[in-house]
């Protein structure tokens, strides 16, 4: 019985610190070279499997599936996003799968796993950029934040019994002096 009590927090403590991006790919992937090298000499790195993240720029429906365009930022040892604000380019996923632009929209966070398949050239604003190209193999959205405002900008539920009524007026001007009442 005393075994269960330490298992189960290390279970739940073990499996909380997983890469987001399944173990088969994981272990495949390159780990060692940058984004900016990959970038530079695509052609050296073709048909490797790659793990890499971002926020999404754009997503289109094709003819043959889904294709994202994303922003690379770097991510650490489990696949979270470690600096939204830096930044080495843009790449390509490309995927069979129907992904809704409306899910895969703008500004979300993505990890994927995918071998690299090439370079296209595009328009980026008013320059041609060179995109490397990704099949995806794996892609994990990242959930959204949403940050909510507390009443009066005060996060604390007032508590009449620890400020009795006794001392409510003396609380007004020592504590809050800001608010009007």
């Amino acid at each position: 019985m005393k075994c269960l009590f330490i298992l189960i927090p290390l279970s739940v403590a073990l499996v909380s610190c997983a890469h987001v991006i399944s173990r088969e790919y994981v272990d495949v992937a390159e780990k060692n070279i940058p984004f900016k090298e990959l970038q530079q000499n695509t052609d050296a790195y073709l048909h490797k499997m790659f793990i890499f993240g971002g926020i999404i720029a754009e997503t289109k429906i094709t003819g043959a599936g889904s294709e994202i365009e994303v922003v690379h930022t770097p991510l650490d040892r489990f696949g979270n996003i470690t600096d939204r604000d830096f930044s080495e380019g843009r790449f390509i996923i490309m995927t069979t799968k129907y992904l809704d632009p409306l899910i895969y929209r703008n500004s979300r966070d993505i990890t994927f796993a995918g071998i690299l398949n090439g370079t296209r050239k595009q328009l980026l604003g008013d320059i041609e950029y060179v995109y490397p190209v990704f099949d995806a193999k794996e892609i994990y959205l990242w959930k959204e934040e949403k940050y909510y405002l507390y009443p009066y900008g005060y996060p604390y539920w007032y508590d009449p019994f620890y400020y009795p009524p006794v001392y409510y007026p003396y609380y007004r001007f020592w504590y809050r002096p800001y608010l009007s009442y």
